[in-house]
C-alpha cells in the first residue's frame, strides 16, 4: 500500500502524478506489470493498493547476491521487456525502470512497478519547470537534458539495469552527484568483464547517447542480447 504522506498531499502537481499512476496502472493489464487493486482517498490522504509482491525487489537481490547469473538476467529482461512494449502500447514512457522498481513474486517471475514518473502520448507533463524526475544512475541523456523521452529513453535505462545484473554495479556506479549526470551524457561505460564479449557489446548498444542509435523497442533489445549469448528469444 502507497499511502501520500500529508505534506506531499497538499502538492497539487504531486498529487495529480500519484492519482496518474493509478489510473495507468488500472488501465493498463500485462502480467509483467505489478497490478493495482484499489486506489482512493482516506480523510485527505490519497493511496495506492497494489498486488503482494512476496520476492522482494531486484534492488534488494542485487545487494544481497550482487549480480545475477546471464540465464537469470535474460529472464527478468523478457519481463521487464513485455511490461515496456504494454505501457508503449498504451503511448507510455515509463521514465524511471530501475533495480528498485522491480519486483518478483512468489514463484520469481519479476514484474515492473511505480508508474509515478510515466508520460503520456499527449505529452502530459506533470513536472514543475527546471525539474527533473528519474534516477540519475539509469537516466537517459535526453531525459537530463530535459528533451522529449520516448521508449528509446526506457531501453537505456533497461539498458543501465542490465548491465548492474551482470557487473554487479550500474555504469557509473563510482561516481556522484553530478558527476554521474555528465558521465551518463558523455562518457562510455567499461565492458562487461564477467560475460561473454559478444553479450557486452549488445548491452552497450541500448546505451547510446543518441536515442536513434539504441534498439527499437526493449523487446527487439533483449532479442539481441540474446542471439548474441547464443539463446533464441523467446
Amino acid at each position: 500500500m502507497k499511502v501520500v504522506r500529508s505534506k506531499l498531499a497538499r502538492d497539487k502537481v504531486f498529487r495529480r502524478r500519484f492519482e496518474r499512476e493509478a489510473r495507468v496502472a488500472r488501465e493498463i493489464r500485462s502480467s509483467a506489470l505489478v497490478g493495482v487493486l484499489d486506489s482512493g482517498e482516506h480523510e485527505g490522504t490519497p493511496y495506492l493498493v497494489q498486488e503482494f509482491m512476496s520476492g522482494g525487489s531486484l534492488e534488494a537481490r542485487l545487494e544481497r547476491d550482487r549480480r545475477l547469473a546471464l540465464d537469470e538476467t535474460l529472464r527478468v529482461a523478457d519481463r521487464l521487456a513485455d511490461g515496456l512494449a504494454a505501457l508503449g502500447a498504451a503511448g507510455i514512457v515509463h521514465r524511471d525502470v530501475k533495480p528498485g522498481n522491480v519486483l518478483f513474486d512468489a514463484a520469481g517471475r519479476a514484474s515492473l512497478a511505480d508508474f509515478g514518473l510515466v508520460r503520456d502520448a499527449k505529452g502530459t507533463v506533470l513536472t514543475r519547470v527546471g525539474q527533473t524526475l528519474g534516477s540519475p544512475h539509469y537516466m537517459a541523456p535526453e531525459q537530463i537534458r530535459g528533451e522529449e523521452v520516448t521508449s528509446a529513453t526506457d531501453v537505456y535505462s533497461l539498458a543501465c539495469l542490465l548491465y548492474e545484473c551482470l557487473s554487479g554495479g550500474s555504469p557509473f556506479a563510482d561516481q556522484r552527484g553530478m558527476q554521474v549526470l555528465w558521465s551518463q551524457l558523455t562518457g562510455i561505460p567499461p565492458s562487461l568483464a564477467d560475460a561473454p564479449p559478444e553479450v557486452s557489446v549488445a548491452v552497450l548498444a541500448g546505451m547510446a547517447k543518441e536515442p536513434t542509435e539504441r534498439p527499437g523497442s526493449a523487446i527487439a533489445y533483449v532479442a539481441t542480447i540474446r542471439r548474441a549469448a547464443g539463446i533464441e528469444p523467446v
